[in-house]
């Protein structure tokens, strides 16, 4: 779980939420039943063209894994894990707009670029023509320059075919190696997530190279990305300026909360507070690495290093030698502003909306140190602690809610972990319910 060391940067904007605050994702069913036919035809015709370019038990091979991923997609749709706002539609396609305009390459391609409710900073493109940014770029990215800059290096991604790429490798060495015995399709039915739980990783993980292959793929978008988006005579600046904003994203530390906040949220007329709550696990002779999360799917750090990666495009292009300002003096838009602002505002929801209960509430009280008479956020603590008291019930509360890792996480992040893990079913319902009937 990597948010945690960002939400330093989320609450500094934490002044502009609004008790009126509606969710973003303003698509009905009918609009989501409609987008899902829409990908059914547009794949039924991909896998047409697989079936005419390849033969024999390699074509049976990469349908069957595109059959996988396909589904994946539209499960993820399904669970409404996209964003439709009309605000956040209409800039992003106003800057893919621009990379088109200016780029013969893009001028013919039938790209679509979606937004999720993920809010990491990344996008990924998935092959077939489509590209999925999450609003987590419009919290930590600086300007439209550096979100146009993003985008441009997926569009690479999608010139150069690398999703389609890596599964054509995969099932290469699935046939060579493991007969008709796929290892990627049966590893997918002995690791379903469930619906509750879906998550873009799950969707990379079927389209994206490891190691060396990985890396190299990512240099090469970094390169005609960097072209593509050159073409377009956006500030050149920007594009390394971008990569630089993602760095900070995977080193700023982790924000405290006051401790006072616990008995102040957790203090109920039916339920007193209980100090026991706030005792801590001894760690003394703790195995750090038990509990060690795996490399999130979304850090920085499973692109090549941000260093490197620089470096390779400065040596590339000698344009971009020149000493970054310690202050960033290029103009922002102000509709990119707006749109930020509503990205910080959501971020609550949209860790929720991605199963990130403990985070949530982290943010949830942080925010309400500051203002605690918001019932809006005091109604998103009651939503999550029911989803956390459906989740113990099953037995599924570590799915939802990190463990303690003592060299991992700060000691406020810790005490909180502790304060979660010390409640028992009886009093997280008991929570859940206040909070969810004020």
């Amino acid at each position: 779980m990597k948010y945690l060391i960002s939400l330093g940067l989320i609450c500094a904007f934490s002044w502009v939420h609004s008790q009126n605050h509606q969710l973003l994702d303003t698509t009905d069913y009918e609009q989501h039943k409609h987008l899902i036919s829409n990908f059914k035809v547009k794949n039924e015709t991909f896998n047409a063209h697989i079936k005419k370019d390849y033969k024999g038990k390699l074509r049976k091979e990469i349908l069957k894994i595109y059959t996988a991923y396909q589904r994946q997609l539209e499960e993820i749709l399904e669970n409404k894990k996209l964003l439709f706002d009309s605000r956040f539609e209409t800039y992003t396609d106003s800057l893919f707009n621009i990379l088109a305009v200016n780029n013969i390459a893009l001028k013919d391609k039938n790209i679509e670029v979606f937004l999720s409710k993920k809010p990491s900073p990344n996008a990924f493109s998935i092959g077939n023509g489509t590209v999925i940014i999450n609003i987590g770029l419009f919290s930590f990215l600086e300007n439209e320059y550096q979100v146009l800059s993003v985008m441009a290096h997926e569009m690479a991604h999608e010139l150069l075919k690398h999703s389609h790429k890596s599964i054509v490798n995969k099932a290469t060495l699935n046939v060579s190696e493991l007969g008709n015995n796929s290892d990627f399709t049966r590893s997918l039915k002995l690791n379903k997530y469930n619906k509750g739980a879906l998550s873009f990783e799950k969707l990379k993980d079927l389209l994206y190279e490891e190691g060396e292959t990985k890396r190299k793929n990512e240099i090469e978008a970094d390169s005609l990305g960097y072209l593509l988006y050159k073409n377009s005579k956006s500030p050149k600046r920007e594009y390394l300026n971008a990569l630089i904003a993602l760095k900070k994203y995977d080193s700023v530390p982790s924000i405290p909360l006051d401790s006072t906040i616990y008995k102040k949220v957790f203090d109920l007329p039916e339920q007193p507070f209980s100090q026991q709550w706030m005792e801590n696990e001894d760690f003394e002779a703790y195995n750090y690495g038990f509990y060690k999360d795996k490399i999130d799917a979304d850090s920085i750090k499973n692109h090549p290093e941000i260093e490197n990666r620089i470096a390779i495009l400065k040596k590339s292009f000698e344009e971009l030698q020149v000493e970054t300002p310690v202050t960033n003096t290029t103009n922002v838009d102000s509709i990119f502003i707006t749109l930020q602002h509503l990205a910080n505002e959501a971020y609550v929801e949209n860790l929720f909306y991605n199963n990130e209960y403990g985070l949530s509430i982290y943010l949830i009280l942080k925010r309400l140190e500051n203002n605690f008479d918001d019932d809006y956020l005091k109604k998103w603590l009651g939503i999550n602690f029911n989803a956390m008291y459906d989740a113990k019930k099953k037995y599924q509360l570590n799915r939802y809610v990190a463990r303690v890792v003592p060299k991992e996480q700060s000691k406020s992040y810790q005490q909180f972990l502790n304060f979660i893990w010390n409640l028992n079913l009886s009093e997280i319902k008991t929570i859940a319910d206040h909070y969810s009937n004020p």
